[in-house]
């Protein structure tokens, strides 16, 4: 039952049908929904003439993205369900420097903390992952930190780890929305606090560190969903730009992608006498084994399952026998930000078992996993559209 679908048909005389076609409610960004619906004007179809465009060619405004979600990708520059500033995109790319590193966090703000002397939702950072890419277009899950003991406090731990991983060369470094930027200013922030007293030994070299990555840094971190509002659009995904609508979108269309990812070869365990091609084609993972990500769809075996999805029922088939009666299988299915800080929260408590301790800290590692392997696949995929992959397109190809 929907309490959406029986109102907005009972108030506007739509059929399912109708709704399901999306309505104005759906515009990305879009600040004059509730005058369109006092106007009478409830259709996502009927409401392309209340979009002012402004130009902002050659990259993507924001009236422009609004205008194609209504009225679609005019058909000169659909490039198969999917549009792209691929000039804007190749000069963003020519800037990046190879080994590509991406990075995700996970972080908690509550209003009471969890930690003596903090403030009211005040930033715990509490996990990372750290994929790399490599020139010759090999990738890697290199790095991972988790810490979710109750009672220690994990920023700076957290910041020490990170410096560890991305100090030893000066890579490019990725994230996806200003988040990890603004969780290190606070981490900095933190430390600088420190300083007058109880600061650790290697707070000045932390703080030093962290700032390079922030904005105005000598490494400061490119945010990829940027590059995505100002250059990437596909159909399907409502005008968004979220990692989690993102990459589906690409999946569809790239075929380095589904060549790369479509068989068990991510945390690929190398058997006896394997050929040269498989080994090369081993992706290695820290929480994953013998993985397949792009997985064809039962309705439709040309379009892959969304990997989100496949994460939420890896979950399901690892629970086993060994669930508790009575137990949350989303413990083992966590696949977005909040249930991750839901559950560092649940973490916090004493009575949390060691059985159960250990089901939640091995679902927040697959899924911050995750969400630095989208940045990867999403990447590969843009460097696939506009000619920018390398050996990365050699790998693909030499694959199938």
């Amino acid at each position: 039952m929907s309490g959406f679908e029986e109102c907005w048909q009972q108030k506007y005389g739509l059929t399912p049908s109708q709704l399901a076609e999306g309505t104005v409610l759906d515009i990305y960004n879009f600040r004059r929904k509730d005058q369109l619906i006092s106007d009478g004007t409830v259709l996502l179809s009927k409401a392309g003439g209340a979009i002012e465009i402004v130009d902002a060619r050659p990259e993507l405004s924001l009236s422009e993205r609004q205008w194609m979600q209504v009225n679609g990708i005019p058909p000169e520059e659909d490039r198969g369900g999917f549009w792209m500033a691929d000039e804007v995109m190749r000069q963003e790319m020519r800037t990046w420097q190879y080994p590509y590193h991406f990075i995700d966090f996970e972080t908690s703000t509550v209003a009471i903390p969890f930690h003596a002397g903090m403030r009211p939702y005040e930033a715990v950072a509490f996990q990372f992952s750290h994929h790399v890419m490599q020139a010759d277009g090999s990738v890697a899950h290199v790095g991972e930190f988790l810490m979710t003991d109750p009672v220690v406090f994990p920023n700076f731990e957290f910041a020490r780890a990170l410096k560890a991983e991305l100090e030893g060369d000066g890579g490019t470094v990725f994230m996806w929305s200003p988040h990890e930027n603004t969780i290190l200013n606070k981490v900095a922030g933190q430390l600088e606090e420190c300083l007058e007293g109880g600061a650790p030994d290697d707070a000045l070299g932390l703080i030093e560190f962290v700032r390079t990555l922030t904005t105005g840094g000598s490494r400061a971190m490119v945010d990829l969903c940027a590059l995505s509002k100002r250059a990437y659009f596909a159909e399907g995904i409502k005008g968004s730009s979220s990692i989690k609508k993102v990459l589906p979108s690409v999946m569809k269309w790239s075929g380095v992608l589904k060549s790369l990812y479509s068989g068990e070869v991510y945390g690929a365990v190398a058997a006896e006498g394997q050929d040269v091609v498989a080994k090369q084609a081993a992706i290695p993972s820290k929480n994953f084994k013998n993985f397949a990500w792009w997985v064809p769809s039962a309705s439709d075996p040309s379009v892959p399952l969304e990997p989100y999805d496949l994460l939420r029922l890896e979950g399901e088939d690892l629970l086993g026998e060994g669930l508790m009666a009575g137990e949350d299988p989303d413990v083992l299915a966590i696949t977005e930000g909040g249930a991750a800080a839901t559950a560092y929260a649940r973490l916090q408590f004493e009575d949390v078992d060691e059985v159960e301790r250990r089901m939640i800290r091995e679902a927040l590692l697959r899924y911050c996993e995750l969400d630095t392997l989208a940045m990867v696949m999403i990447v590969q995929g843009w460097q696939e559209a506009v000619g920018e992959m390398g050996a990365v397109k050699q790998l693909g190809s030499d694959q199938h």
